[in-house]
C-alpha cells in the first residue's frame, strides 16, 4: 500500500491530512500518516487570542489523534529532524528523545514556519516569541504573571503615574498589531476577576516597526485608520524604528534612546525552520524554504511537496506566496488533487496563489479589505469586518470537521467565549 507521510499538522497539514485519508485511506488505497510535535492543533492566525486569553486553547483545539480516527489518518507524535531521500525515510524524535525512522512513498513537509530575528544580538535571550500554541501558553502566563507581580507592589505602595507595564512589541504586522490590540482587554478582564486596582491606564504597550508604517499588506488609508484606532486606545505606534540590539531592560534602535521594557514581544519577520536549510540536498532559499516548482513538488525530488509557510512557491508575479493561512489553505487543496492525480498518471495541477485579502481584528471590531475576483477590493470595518475574521476561523474548523459537527463545536464552546478568560485568570491569578 501506498506510504503517504504529512509533516506539521498545521492550517494546511492537517486539511491534507483529512481530506486524502477521507479519500485514500477509508478506501484502502493508501495509509496516511501525520507527524506533528504537538497532541493538537489550533489555527495559528488566532495565536495572539490564545496569548492574552480571549481563545481557550483547550475548548477550541482539534486532537490529531482523534481527527485521525475519524477521518482515515494515523497520527504519530514526534519532531522532525531528518530526512533520507535515497532510502525515502523521514526521522523523528518522539517525547522520549529516541530517533525513529518512518518510510514513506510520498512525503509532504508541511512543518510552518519560526520567527526570523535577523540575527539581530540579544533578541534570542530576551524576546517572546508567538511560533506556535506551547510559545503562545508561555506568554500568556508570563503576562499573568507580570500582573500578578504588579498587583503586589499596588497593594503594597502608592504608585504613580510612572508606573506601569511596559509590553513592547517588535513587528507591525497582523500578528504584532492583534496582540497589542488585545492587551488593554487582558488587563481590564484581570482586574474584573479580583484585581480590582488593575486597568488598562497602568499598561504601556508599543508596536515598534522598521518601515515607515504598519500593516504593509493592506492599503496605505487602512493601515491609517487602524493606527489611529490603536493610538486611541493608548498603544503607541513607533515607525522607521530599526532595532540593534536587544538587552534585558528593552530594545536599542538604530537611533534615538531605548526603548525600555518589561515584557519585549518580537513578530517582526518569518522564516522556515534552520535544519531545512539544504536538507536532505533539496534546494531552498534565503529564509530556509523549501524551492517547489509550480505543482508544489520539490524541484529536486518529484516524490516531495511542501506547502505553506515553509514552501518558496514563485508566483508570475515575480514573487513567492505569502507565509499566510490562506496560502496554506490554497497549497494544500492544489497538494491533495496533485497527489491523488499522480497516484493515477493523471496530469498535474499548478498552484497559484489567489489574495482574497486582510482583515485585522481588533478586539471589538476590525478593518480590512476583500479581494472579490473581477471586481476588485472592497474596504471593510467595524462588526462587519469582524464578522467576517470570525467566520474565516469557522470555515476552517468546517474544512476539518464538516458544517454540522462545526456548528456543533461553536455551540459547545460558546460558554467559553460568554466568560472569556476568566476561569483562567481566577485560577492562575
Amino acid at each position: 500500500m501506498v506510504k503517504i507521510i504529512i509533516i506539521g499538522g498545521g492550517a494546511g497539514g492537517l486539511e491534507l491530512a483529512t481530506d486524502l485519508g477521507d479519500k485514500l485511506g477509508k478506501s484502502n488505497q493508501a495509509e496516511v500518516t501525520l507527524i506533528d510535535k504537538n497532541t493538537y492543533h489550533i489555527w495559528k492566525p488566532l495565536l495572539h487570542e490564545v496569548a492574552t486569553g480571549i481563545l481557550n486553547e483547550q475548548a477550541d483545539k482539534i486532537d490529531y489523534a482523534e481527527q485521525g480516527q475519524q477521518h482515515h489518518f494515523q497520527f504519530i507524535q514526534g519532531t522532525f529532524t531528518n530526512l533520507n531521500r535515497e532510502e525515502k525515510h523521514v526521522i523523528i524524535e518522539n517525547s522520549n528523545i529516541e530517533s525513529i525512522s518512518v518510510p514513506y512513498d510520498t512525503l509532504v513537509v508541511a512543518i510552518g514556519s519560526t520567527s526570523n530575528d535577523f540575527g539581530t544580538p540579544g533578541v534570542k535571550e530576551h524576546c517572546i516569541f508567538l511560533d506556535d500554541q506551547n510559545a503562545a501558553i508561555r506568554l500568556r502566563e508570563t503576562l499573568i504573571t507580570k500582573f500578578a507581580s504588579f498587583c503586589s507592589i499596588i497593594d503594597e505602595h502608592e504608585t504613580t503615574t510612572e508606573d506601569k507595564i511596559r509590553i513592547a512589541i517588535v513587528g507591525g504586522g497582523a500578528t504584532g498589531v492583534e496582540l497589542a490590540s488585545e492587551l488593554p482587554h487582558m488587563v481590564e478582564t484581570f482586574g474584573n476577576c479580583g484585581r480590582n486596582k488593575m486597568c488598562s491606564d497602568l499598561l504601556d504597550v508599543s508596536i515598534i516597526e522598521a518601515t515607515d508604517r504598519i500593516l504593509p499588506a493592506l492599503p496605505e488609508k487602512t493601515a491609517l485608520n487602524i493606527t489611529n484606532t490603536l493610538q486611541k486606545r493608548g498603544i503607541h505606534v513607533l515607525t522607521k524604528t530599526m532595532i540593534t540590539k536587544a538587552e534585558s531592560n528593552g530594545f536599542y534602535p538604530k537611533e534615538g534612546d531605548i526603548i525600555s521594557a518589561d515584557i519585549m514581544i518580537w513578530t517582526a519577520g518569518v522564516k522556515a525552520p534552520d535544519y531545512l536549510k539544504d536538507i536532505a540536498g533539496l534546494e531552498s532559499s534565503r529564509s530556509n524554504q523549501l524551492v517547489v516548482k509550480p505543482t508544489l513538488q520539490t524541484t529536486r525530488d518529484d516524490n516531495i511537496f511542501v506547502i505553506g509557510d515553509c514552501a518558496y512557491a514563485m508566483q508570475d508575479s515575480g514573487r513567492a506566496s505569502p507565509a499566510t493561512a490562506q496560502a496554506a489553505h490554497q497549497m494544500a487543496k492544489i497538494c491533495y488533487e496533485n497527489i491523488i492525480n499522480m497516484l493515477n498518471n493523471k496530469p498535474m495541477k499548478l498552484f497559484k496563489y489567489t489574495d482574497n485579502g486582510t482583515i485585522i481584528s481588533l478586539h471589538d471590531t476590525a478593518q480590512g479589505v476583500v479581494k472579490i475576483a473581477g471586481k476588485g477590493e472592497m474596504k471593510v470595518k467595524g462588526f462587519f469586518a469582524l464578522m467576517i475574521h470570525r467566520l474565516l476561523y469557522r470555515m476552517h474548523q468546517a474544512s476539518l470537521l464538516g458544517i454540522v459537527k462545526t456548528i456543533r463545536f461553536v455551540k459547545a464552546s460558546k460558554e467559553v467565549y460568554k466568560n472569556k478568560f476568566a476561569s483562567i485568570f481566577t485560577h492562575q491569578g
